[in-house]
């Protein structure tokens, strides 16, 4: 039950409650089969009191009393002639066997007494069970006519030749599937709902949610809407507060630096210069962190391919520490190019900080564009490369503390690539080294085209 949705646990309670309709219809039937039968006569006290009427008319008036007799629900018929009983013709039905005990007690003196089982009626397309059998039960009467009664021995109560279970059973289907279909509707919200929840995880900034569905849910999702807004204006007040923070002691730190070029020239000026370049550093990164979780204003790329070149270009000298193969054709992705330049600076610099050279080269998979830059520096074992993903994570083995780094880098990549709905995957390249791979979804145009 705990894996079960929310419309296949309605599913299943309709289903369950169906079920026991069915049963307390069954078990009340067959009380009432029990039961005694009240103030309704019994078939054999049906006949009798008709052919009490019979006898008691003119016989000029018995076609008229057959009638009036057939409209309160017997089948029953003059005939001038006894009915010949078919050699055979068992009467081994339970209404012949109850008619049998009924006429037992009934006097009927030297007229003719009749009963006889006809043969099975063919059953039509909708019946179900026990076959029907017709019970012929023929008694003189007055003027020397023949009552013939024809009682239908129906196992089950039929309507239309249709048995009143299956009716009943196929309007239950009907309105469960109904009421399902219902619940499914006024579910639907809910799925919408779950689905941009989990979108508001990826982008800080306010998605609004209409308001539809049941009053209940509407409540709901005007609240999620105003928690939206109260956690981005927390988070742009902490991007404010950081900038501020940056800005004030980048003032500190160059008039400390200043002072320190005015002192002698003796280890310990060059040691505390190299302090303070490490602190301005550190607060340069903790407010490209803190600005990494607003979504980066802009439109998004058309021609990932030639974007990346233009980046890349700007970032190779006459060393050709930077190299680029192109795709050779144009994609679409949804992100803006400020953010994309901001994920492959940092990419670019850890490469080649801890890999000498950088080797970028863009790529088609599936339904994401791919984005790879490789180095050949010692790698990242693969139990830990979720850990530098994390903030402040560095590997002291591999990245040593005196290249530079706070360990933000990555942590920035992943939080813009979230934001936007890529990924950034770090895999073993061919040949020793790593592979940091931006995997970027595809715009919907593009998407189509392939």
């Amino acid at each position: 039950m705990l894996k079960l949705g929310l419309v296949s646990r309605i599913i299943m309670i309709v289903a369950v409650a169906l079920f026991i309709i069915q049963l307390a219809a069954f078990v009340a039937a067959g009380l009432r089969a029990d039961a005694p039968a009240g103030r309704r006569l019994s078939p054999g006290m049906q006949i009798k009191s008709a052919v009490r009427l019979l006898d008691a008319i003119p016989p000029e008036a018995q076609d008229q009393a057959v009638r009036a007799l057939n409209a309160n629900g017997l089948d029953l018929r003059l005939a001038d002639a006894p009915v010949p009983t078919q050699s055979g013709a068992a009467v081994d039905s339970s209404l012949g066997e109850k008619l049998a005990r009924d006429f037992a007690s009934i006097a009927f003196g030297n007229r003719y007494f009749g009963i006889r089982s006809l043969p099975e009626r063919p059953q039509g397309w909708f019946s179900v069970g026990a076959s029907d059998r017709t019970i012929e039960v023929s008694i003189g009467v007055a003027g020397g006519k023949v009552a013939v009664f024809s009682l239908t021995d129906t196992p089950t109560v039929r309507l239309s030749g249709i048995p009143v279970g299956l009716i009943a059973g196929v309007l239950g289907m009907l309105v469960a599937v109904i009421a399902i279909a219902a619940v499914a509707r006024e579910t639907r919200p809910l799925t919408r709902l779950s689905r941009t929840v989990n979108s508001i995880g990826k982008s800080l900034q306010p998605i609004h949610i209409p308001e539809r569905g049941a009053c209940e849910l509407r409540m709901l999702i005007r609240a999620i809407n105003g928690m939206q807004l109260r956690i981005a204006a927390l988070v742009n007040n902490r991007t404010l507060i950081l900038g501020a923070i940056s800005h004030d002691l980048r003032t500190y730190l160059t008039r400390f630096r200043l002072r320190m070029e005015m002192m002698p020239d003796t280890p310990h000026r060059e040691r505390a210069i190299a302090d303070v370049e490490a602190m301005q550093r550190l607060v340069e990164e903790a407010l490209g962190f803190a600005r990494s979780t607003v979504v980066s204003a802009g439109r998004d790329i058309s021609d990932l391919d030639g974007t990346v070149r233009t980046l890349v270009a700007e970032r190779q000298d006459a060393q050709g520490l930077v190299s680029f193969l192109p795709l050779g054709r144009e994609l679409a992705v949804t992100i803006p190019q400020t953010a994309l330049a901001r994920v492959l600076d940092n990419l670019i610099d850890n490469a080649l900080r801890y890999g000498a050279s950088a080797d970028v080269r863009v790529e088609c998979r599936g339904d994401h564009a791919a984005v790879i830059i490789g180095d050949r520096g010692p790698g990242i074992p693969a139990e830990r490369r979720k850990d530098v993903l994390e903030p402040f994570i560095r590997l002291e083995e591999s990245r040593n503390r005196d290249l530079g780094g706070s360990g933000l880098g990555l942590t920035i990549v992943r939080q813009i690539l979230d934001t936007h709905n890529g990924a950034l995957c770090l895999e073993d390249r061919s040949g020793g080294g790593l592979d940091a791979i931006i995997l970027l979804p595809l715009a919907v145009s593009q998407q189509a085209a392939a």
